[in-house]
């Protein structure tokens, strides 16, 4: 917290309010400067969509001819005359085998495994799973052969 300490000369000079009651400046644009404004950038964005489109019909023209190849090799060549480096040689990723989407989470993943361990568990032995409703008493009986008790010494 800082603390300001004034002279009586500062006192004099400021106003009695803190305050600033200057205003900033602000540009204010005439509505023709923002009517060009916004058809320059409305005509930006529909050139940008027909170049897109003009690219895919040559792109499918040269797959017709078999020439798809060719027109992609002249179209990635450089300013310096160099051929522009691909998506695989920029990711450098190699002959990497498709992956499942739950396997590309790690956590996603784990959860997937854990269930399927509680599953082949419930075949394996009975799991509680905690009392259903209100008690309804020994479903399966109780057997008079069967002791399971333990014999205290």
């Amino acid at each position: 917290m800082a603390i300001f300490t004034y002279t009586p000369e500062d006192v004099e000079k400021k106003p009695s309010s803190a305050v600033s009651t200057k205003k900033s400046p602000q540009t204010t644009h005439t509505p023709e400067e923002l009517e060009a404004f916004f058809n320059s950038t409305q005509k930006e964005k529909t050139d940008r969509k027909q170049a897109r489109v003009d690219a895919h019909k040559l792109a499918t023209l040269a797959a017709r001819d078999g020439k798809l190849q060719e027109a992609h090799l002249e179209e990635s060549i450089g300013e310096d005359g160099k051929r522009a480096i691909g998506y695989q040689i920029m990711k450098n990723k190699g002959l990497t085998a498709r992956r499942k989407k739950e396997n590309r989470n790690a956590r996603v993943k784990k959860r997937k495994k854990y269930d399927a361990a509680k599953k082949k568990l419930k075949s394996v032995r009975a799991v509680y799973t905690g009392q259903q409703g209100p008690y309804s008493g020994e479903l399966t009986g109780i057997s008079k052969k069967v002791s399971r008790s333990v014999k205290l010494n």
